[in-house]
Parts: C-alpha cells; structure tokens; sequence
C-alpha cells in the first residue's frame, strides 16, 4: 500500500507582514480524496480547499506529492531508531522527503495524469 503526503509552502498575510508557512497532509491513503479540493483546483488555478482553511492560487508558493510504502510516523521511528543512542538528532519528515530509499516525488506524474485526463474542478 502506498501513502501519499501533500506538502504546500505558501504565503501567510499576518497584518502587514509577509511571511510563508508550510501545510502538511500526511499518510493519505487514497489521493482521490484531495482531487477535488487540492488536485485540480491547483491544476486549474482556483481556490484551494483545505481543511480549515481557503487559499488562493496565487499565494501557493510550492506543492509537491510524495509517495511513500508506510505511514510517515512508522518512517521517521525506523529512521530514528538506526541512530546511534547518544545521538541527538531527531528525524522529521522533510528527513524522509529526502530519502530517496524511503520516498518519492510523484507531482510531476500525478499531475501529467490529471491534464491528460482532462478532468475538471
């Protein structure tokens, strides 16, 4: 089974401040479940659905998919546990987004997919 994790930089409007933050969607076990809400409104452009949230295309600075074969939880204590004891390094998911043994990046290819079936929004 795979597990796909959708990772989006964009900017933040805190007051007259421009910052960017990042949204993570972890352990999505079937990726149709973000196609309407994320998949193809920024395929398309539009207005992204989150769970709390709207944002506008043009604040999405980055998205990227990753596929991973188990949840990303499992992952980072696997990863963690091949340290060495005295070591104070703690993995996190961008650690794994990394590992190319652990994980892949599927944008490119989810996307291609989309426009070539020519769904819509």
């Amino acid at each position: 089974m795979s597990y796909y994790h959708i990772l989006i930089e964009m900017n933040d409007h805190i007051s007259t401040i421009e910052q960017t933050r990042e949204v993570e969607i972890f352990d999505i076990d079937d990726i149709r479940a973000c196609l309407h809400a994320i998949l193809l409104p920024f395929l398309n452009e539009q207005l992204i659905e989150l769970e709390d949230e709207n944002v506008e295309f043009k604040d999405i600075l980055h998205l990227e998919i990753k596929q991973t074969l188990s949840p990303i939880q499992y992952l980072i204590e696997e990863e963690q546990r091949l340290l060495p004891s005295d070591t104070d390094v703690t993995i996190s998911a961008h650690e794994i987004f990394n590992n190319r043994d652990l994980s892949q990046d599927v944008t490119t290819v989810i996307f291609d997919i989309l426009k070539a079936a020519k769904l819509e929004a």
